[in-house]
């Protein structure tokens, strides 16, 4: 029987899934009633086409003890319950991220492997996305191990984007010992600390406790000590982690005892190798020319550089003598300073460059520069005539890394990022 506010027309010239979805919706012929979730929501269907497309369903009402009278559903909620019968109805699936979890366990509850399958493909093409830690959760819980080692791998190689997911917190104490349990990463042990921190906060908001450092402590339980305290960056263990409560005041005393050399007695010691997979080289010149000419007294080349990636900065190649080479220009200092503008590099290199239009220096040991966190790159300027770049390139891409180049405060000659010297740099990431 039509009810009130139904239209006389909602058969014609309309779809089969048109017209199951409209008699789901309002209700019309359905002969089982399902009370949904812990609030026990009522949410009617019909036997015969839940039956069609579920062998669950098939066997709940045409088995051998058929249920009668209301369905009780206590472990799925009444939207994802309701995602599941738009499915079953008419093929179109209401999947994102934020969903995928619950979906996937009624597609498994109801052994629905169409539906099994369209969530298997969200994840697949997440999985290499900042939405690692997503993939990671629900594949550990599905125990889906080729998704888990993707969604580790690419975490393990980008770390600090994943870290900045924001679904990243949701991750399981499993998962988020797998993380911790990693023997390289792609950012610091200050940054990966940072997040076990906002990680075991969200812990204690989700089960509705206070934010405090006891009840961090409590979450996290064993995994607090996976975190190396005694490498985490020492003012930021004094303002923010020592005085929390998350740490007992052994536990602090030990930490900056390990400050001064003695051995912490807690926490883990081994020492995470901040993990780079691929070796990149960046040129910022479009051409070279020659007759750069030398500036008296020590000058410095100056730019400033941005990476949208952790990279691990190795070389520095730099514009080549175009004139006779002297031995008072075997020596090129070298100066590196971080995003505020402190010096994390000065050192001399004694190099003899040949009359090449580029050369590289490398340096005496790697630096560590975060993801979008601008360095400054000196150079003293060799003291004869040399090659320099022209038609600049401000950003360079290569595969999904772009190196970002721009004028220096601190620069002392004409180079700039449409011309001059320093050609590029090489990194690991």
């Amino acid at each position: 029987m039509a009810k009130p506010g139904d239209t006389v027309d909602w058969q014609d010239g309309k779809s089969l899934s048109e017209c199951m979805i409209y008699m789901l919706e309002k209700e019309m012929m359905c002969d089982v009633t399902f009370r949904v979730g812990t609030d026990q929501s009522i949410i009617k269907a019909h036997k015969y086409i839940l039956a069609s497309r579920s062998p669950v369903f098939y066997t709940m009402f045409e088995g051998s003890c058929p249920e009668k009278g209301e369905v009780i559903v206590p472990d799925v909620n009444s939207a994802t319950f309701k995602i599941l019968l738009k499915y079953i109805y008419s093929d179109v699936l209401d999947l994102s991220l934020e969903n995928i979890f619950e979906v996937l366990y009624v597609a498994e509850k109801y052994m629905l492997s169409t539906l099994k399958n369209e969530c298997s493909s969200m994840l697949s093409s997440s999985v290499e996305t900042s939405n690692a830690p997503v993939v990671l959760n629900v594949a550990t819980h599905f125990h889906l191990e080729i998704l888990i080692q993707k969604s580790l791998q690419y975490i393990q190689k980008n770390a600090v984007q994943c870290f900045l997911s924001p679904n990243a917190m949701k991750m399981s104490k499993t998962c988020m010992e797998s993380i911790m349990r990693l023997d390289s990463i792609s950012c610091s042990e200050t940054d990966l600390c940072r997040f076990f921190i906002k990680w075991a906060g969200y812990q204690c908001e989700a089960e509705r406790k206070k934010r405090s450092g006891e009840n961090m402590r409590e979450r996290a339980g064993s995994l607090l000590y996976l975190v190396n305290f005694p490498l985490v960056d020492k003012k930021y263990f004094a303002n923010e982690i020592a005085h929390s409560g998350l740490l007992t005041l052994e536990e602090i005393v030990s930490v900056f005892y390990s400050h001064y050399g003695r051995e912490n007695d807690f926490f883990a010691k081994f020492v995470r190798k901040q993990f780079y997979g691929k070796d990149y080289k960046v040129l910022r010149h479009s051409s070279i020319q020659c007759g750069w000419s030398p500036y008296n007294g020590i000058k410095y080349d100056a730019l400033k550089i941005t990476v949208n990636k952790n990279i691990e900065l190795k070389a520095v190649i730099l514009y080549g003598p175009s004139d006779q080479i002297h031995s008072s220009t075997s020596g090129i200092i070298v100066k590196i300073l971080n995003n505020d503008g402190n010096e994390i590099h000065n050192k001399k290199y004694e190099t003899c460059p040949q009359r090449y239009q580029t050369h590289t220096i490398f340096l005496s040991e790697p630096i560590t520069i975060n993801a979008n966190k601008g360095f400054t790159l000196m150079v003293d300027s060799i003291k004869c005539k040399t090659y320099y770049g022209t038609q600049c390139k401000p950003e360079c891409k290569i595969d999904d890394i772009i190196v970002t180049f721009e004028n220096s405060t601190f620069c002392e000659t004409e180079t700039n990022i449409g011309q001059g010297q320093i050609a590029g740099i090489e990194f690991k990431a």
